[in-house]
């Protein structure tokens, strides 16, 4: 048997809750629940938490375009990839709606408000469909 402590995340496993019960508890991830607990990391490896995330260097700029108005996630994510950004949808949908509640609650957008999507045309099929427009208009006329 080991003398090595047992650490009150794994403790608290021990002593019958889910992984999920640990994860509400000490407010991680349950896969960072489960991977404490199966490695009986301390707590104190959670106050070095949070990490920088990927998306820290656009936040800026992100804010700056939701201040103007209300945009769905998929179109910031749309845009922050055109910028080179490398992060997921998942966490650019998440950021832009804790910031549109922040907003809401601040009373920052009016009630009427709607979510406005943005959408880019491709310009070189608009070109082609006026010249598809001025070539059967040139034939019929």
């Amino acid at each position: 048997m080991s003398n090595e402590k047992t650490h009150p995340i794994r403790q608290d496993y021990l002593n019958g809750m889910t992984y999920k019960a640990v994860s509400l508890k000490y407010q991680i991830d349950v896969r960072t629940a489960k991977r404490y607990v199966q490695l009986n990391l301390p707590l104190s490896n959670l106050e070095q938490r949070p990490f920088n995330s990927v998306l820290d260097p656009y936040k800026q700029q992100i804010d700056l375009w939701l201040s103007a108005e209300k945009i769905y996630a998929s179109t910031v994510f749309d845009w922050l990839v055109s910028e080179g950004c490398t992060c997921g949808y998942t966490i650019v949908n998440k950021y832009v709606q804790e910031k549109i509640r922040e907003y809401e609650e601040a009373g920052y957008y009016r009630q009427e408000d709607k979510k406005v999507r943005h959408v880019q045309l491709n310009k070189s099929i608009f070109d082609k469909s006026k010249e598809e427009k001025n070539y059967v208009n040139s034939r019929n006329g």
